[in-house]
This record gives C-alpha cells, structure tokens and sequence, in this order.
C-alpha cells in the first residue's frame, strides 16, 4: 500500500506547475501540521450510543455535556474537506459506515420541537438568536445530506403569508420588514461587525425565506466603509472577521460586495500583519474573506468583476509565500498534544455562541478550531489562489477512510 506522501506525489507536481516552485514547497511545510493523530482524535469523540460528536474530549469526559449539532456537522464536514469522501461520491453519507449514518440522522431528528427549530437538552430553548439559526441550518444539511427531511416544518417551509394556523415560529425581528428594521439598527454594526455579522449570516436563510434579503443588503451597503471595505471601524483581525461573515452574505444573495477591491487588501494585511491572534478563527477568516470577495465578484460583478477578482488571486500568488509561512507560523501554537487544534492558544472556548460546550482553560483541541485549522483552513488557501480542484493536494485519502471507519467500527462493536 502506498504511503500518504506517495498518494500526494502527483498532486505536489500538478501544484508545482500551476502556481509554482515557491508557494509548493511553503504548501508543503504547512502540511506538516496534519497528522495521524487527526483521525484518531475525530473517532474519539464520537458517541456511539448517541449518535453524535462532542465538542471536545474535557465535553466527552465530563457530566453536563452531550454531542451537539454543530460539532456533528463540522466533524462530518472533515470527511468531505480532507479528501477521505473522494472515492465515496464526495460526500459523507456515503463515507460513514450504514450503521453511524442512521443513528446520526435519529439523534438530530430527536432534537427537533413542534416549532420547527432545534434545541439540545443541555441548553434548552433560552438560547441566543445565532445558536438557535446555526443549529437549524446544521440538523436540516445533516437530514437532507443523508436523504432525509425534518419530521416538523421549518421557517424556510413557511410561506411569507401564512394561512390558517401554523406551528412553525417565525423570530419576531423576521416578522416585518418594520421589525427587522428595528433589528438592524440595533445591531451598532460598526463597533460589533464580526459578532453581529456571525448573527446576521447564521440567519440568511431565514432572511431570504421571509423575502427580507433586500433590505438587508441596502443595509449593509449602507454600513460599509468605502476606504478599507470593512464594516467595523478598525482595520484589525476583527474588521476582518466581519467581513468574512458578511461576504458570505453577500455571495449567497448574488448581491455584488461594494469596495471589494479594498475589501480585499484589507484581508490580505491582516494575513501578514503582526498582530497577536486571539483566537484561531482570525487566520482562517482572513484567507476566507479574500476567496468570498472574489466569489462575490466572479457572481455578481460581471466582466469587469471577473477581471478584479484575477488582479486579487494575481496579489495573493505574488504574497502567497509571505501569507503561507505567517499564516503556519501563527497556527502552530493552536496545535495540542492531542493532534487537534484549540480555539484559543492556550485552551479551547468554554462556550459556542452562548452555551456551555467544554471545561474552560482545558488545553486540548475542539471541533470547531480543528476543522478551521485544517481542511478549512487549506481548502480556503487553495481558493484564494485559485488553485484549480485537480491540483489541490488532499489531506488524506481513502485508505486513511477506511483507518477511520474501522475505529469507528470498534466502538460500535465493544
């Protein structure tokens, strides 16, 4: 059986000859941040009795915590973005042993209530507007992902104008476009433009259901600052975090990204900036907003958008060793004993938009920071220089799959 290194032989050479000897060999070093130890910590936290991932290994090993939606969707989401999927139709679904697909699909459906929305018996339904959008859109890609529907219609079920009675809530700042306007203005966009933004980009699905997407964008159009394209007042990490979340706003509405040009150079910055990193969401977010900024304008912008996006991915290659070596250089110290990556330096985030999700200050790796820190984190590299999918190299292949799936198979049996 061939090596992994062996298996990412031909993909290096295809690298190599799209974006050069300089940006391979930096690509290359970065790799070895991934390990074995990766698949081994995502089988461990795996609950076999519940069906779902926990968040974190202090999550696993101690009363009061359960698996969460979240944590489930992103842990599933590594089997797509690391390459494991390839051979399996490039999904999941088809990754997973039978056995773990339906009990997957049995522990989200149990999560549902009458009113369309998902709630966990650990937080209950006192919980913040983000968490209860993020839990939505996780449980219903879970269901459709295998080939399955909520048990009870959702907000994005429910016509504009309801007739007759429902029990599908509908969130009162959704209500009316009066309502969301009161909901807008109290955001203070400027000052909170990644917390905000997060808040705003969990929901647009539920925006677009209520037809409510328009003057959303007129808002934020509004909002932005022309000069660094951001919507918070500093060009800092957390501008760029904003801009992460709201780009990707603007992209699934097919609405273009005003001063998208700078927009992008502030991300660029920020990448090689010598600013500390709080969290490891500020070195994901930076690649992503560059990749969402063209998106946005190779969508919405046209010709002459297609042509700044090529004058952004042509910064970004002439930048892509310098951006390569900071981005690993400040992603290392995230890296735990365990193989996974902290939210944190030092510990992973006690709490996930709100709620309790680990013991604070435990020093060890969390789903959410590993799956920002590793395929996330190399796949948006890759879209920021627009590297074509066939010479992108994977993280690991089908015989790392099927390494996966049979420790899986071990905690089933036992």
């Amino acid at each position: 059986m061939k090596s992994r290194e062996e298996l990412r032989a031909p993909y290096w050479e295809r690298l190599r000859r799209e974006v050069g000897d300089d940006i391979t060999d930096a690509l290359r070093d970065f790799y070895e941040l991934y390990t074995d130890e990766l698949i081994d910590w995502f089988a461990g936290i795996y609950d076999v009795n519940i069906g779902g991932y926990y968040y974190s290994n202090s999550a696993r090993d101690n009363e009061g915590f359960l698996p969460d939606a979240e944590s489930t969707c992103q842990a599933l989401g590594f089997w797509n973005d690391s390459g494991m999927s390839a051979e399996c139709g490039g999904g999941f679904a088809g990754a997973v042993p039978e056995w773990m697909g339906e009990d997957l699909c049995r522990f989200i459906s149990s999560l549902q209530d009458a009113d369309g929305f998902f709630y966990h018996p650990q937080w209950g339904k006192d919980i913040s507007i983000s968490r209860r959008a993020r839990d939505l859109n996780w449980c219903v890609r879970i269901l459709n992902s295998f080939g399955k529907a909520p048990e009870y219609p959702t907000i994005f079920d429910t016509p504009q104008s309801e007739s007759g009675e429902s029990q599908t809530l509908i969130p009162e700042h959704l209500s009316s476009p009066e309502k969301f306007d009161e909901y807008l203005v109290s955001l203070n966009l400027n000052q909170y433009s990644y917390s905000k933004g997060s808040e705003l980009s969990s929901q647009i699905a539920q925006i677009q259901a209520r037809g409510l997407d328009g003057q959303l964008i007129a808002f934020l159009n509004a909002a932005q600052h022309p000069e660094t394209g951001l919507w918070h007042d500093e060009a800092n990490y957390y501008g760029v975090n904003g801009l992460m979340k709201l780009s990707g706003i603007y992209v699934s509405t097919g609405n273009l990204i005003p001063n998208a040009m700078n927009a992008a150079a502030s991300a660029a910055d920020a990448i090689i900036s010598d600013e500390p990193t709080t969290s490891v969401v500020c070195l994901w977010n930076t690649w992503v907003a560059v990749s969402r900024v063209c998106a946005g304008l190779r969508k919405s912008g046209g010709e002459i958008g297609a042509r700044q996006a090529e004058e952004i991915v042509k910064m970004m290659r002439e930048r892509g060793v310098a951006c390569i070596k900071k981005s690993k250089e400040k992603l290392a110290p995230f890296k735990k004993a365990d193989g996974a990556f902290s939210y944190k330096p030092d510990s992973s985030s006690p709490t996930s938009q709100g709620v309790p999700v680990a013991i604070k200050g435990t020093p060890e790796g969390d789903v959410n920071a590993t799956v920002i820190a590793s395929s996330l984190m190399l796949n948006s590299i890759y879209n920021a220089l627009n590297v074509p999918n066939d010479a992108r190299v994977p993280m690991f292949f089908e015989c790392d799959r099927r390494r996966y799936v049979e420790l899986l198979n071990k905690k089933h049996r036992a």
